[in-house]
C-alpha cells in the first residue's frame, strides 16, 4: 500500500510538470451607425495545459475559461452580443488569440502560439486583429426578458438586424492584466442560471436544428 500512495504522488508531481499556459484577453466590438461608433469590451482570462493520461485518438488538453459576451448597446435599447463560441469550435476563447495572429481557423492548440500570446510578445505585443472568419457568434434579442426572442446575427449584414447604415467596423484583442469581466450580461439578461447547458429556447423541438435552437447559456457567461 504504501509504495502505491508513493507512485500515486509521483504521478501528481508529474502532472504538475505539464505547463499550463494562462492570459488575460480584451475583446473589444466596434460598430458603426449613424449616429457614429459604438463599441463594447469585455475581458476573460483562459488557460491550457496538457493533459498527463489520454487516449492516443483523444484530444489531449485541459482548456480552462472566465468571462462573459461582449455587450455593444447598437442603437438605443438594442444590444448585440459577442459569444464565448464561435461556429468553429467550443474552444473559442482559447484559440481565438493564437488564430489570428497565426491566420489559422478553429480550434488552434499551439505551445509555441501560446506562449507568444501569453508573453504578450511578437505578433501579440499590441492590438491583435481579428478576421472575419475567426469571428464570435453574435446575437441579439427582440426582446431582453425572452431568451427565445433570440437571433444569430451576421457580421456582415448588420443592418438586417439594426437598421440601415449600421455595419461591423472591426473586432479586436488585446493581452491585458485586468480581471475578467463579470455582471454585464447577468444585469441585462437576469434569466441567464447557473447551469451552462441550459438552452435558451428550451421548449424546441427535438428535429430542430436551428443555429438559435443550439445556443445555451454557457456561451454568454463561463467561470462565474
Amino acid at each position: 500500500m504504501k509504495y502505491v500512495l508513493l507512485a500515486f504522488v509521483a504521478l501528481l508531481a508529474l502532472a504538475g510538470c505539464k505547463e499550463r499556459y494562462t492570459w488575460r484577453q480584451k475583446m473589444t466590438v466596434t460598430v458603426e451607425t449613424p449616429s457614429g461608433e459604438v463599441s463594447g469590451s469585455s475581458v476573460s482570462e483562459v488557460s491550457w495545459q496538457e493533459k498527463l493520461f489520454y487516449f492516443p485518438d483523444g484530444f489531449h488538453w485541459n482548456h480552462d475559461e472566465t468571462g462573459e459576451a461582449v455587450v455593444v448597446e447598437v442603437t438605443p435599447g438594442r444590444y448585440l452580443f459577442a459569444l464565448l463560441k464561435s461556429k468553429d469550435t467550443t474552444e473559442y476563447l482559447g484559440s481565438v488569440a493564437p488564430a489570428s495572429i497565426s491566420g489559422q481557423q478553429g480550434r488552434v492548440v499551439d505551445p509555441a502560439l501560446f506562449d507568444e500570446v501569453r508573453d504578450k510578445r511578437d505578433r501579440a505585443a499590441g492590438v491583435i486583429v481579428v478576421p472575419d472568419y475567426q469571428y464570435p457568434l453574435m446575437v441579439t434579442f427582440a426582446d431582453l426578458t425572452d431568451p427565445t426572442s433570440v437571433a444569430l446575427i451576421d457580421p456582415a449584414d448588420l443592418a438586417a438586424s439594426f437598421g440601415a447604415e449600421v455595419m461591423l467596423k472591426s473586432v479586436t484583442l488585446e493581452v491585458t492584466g485586468e480581471p475578467a469581466t463579470k455582471g454585464r450580461v447577468e444585469a441585462l439578461l437576469n434569466w441567464i442560471g447557473q447551469y451552462p447547458e441550459t438552452r435558451l429556447i428550451r421548449n424546441a423541438a427535438p428535429t430542430d436544428f436551428s443555429p438559435e435552437a443550439q445556443l445555451d447559456q454557457g456561451m454568454f457567461i463561463s467561470g462565474h
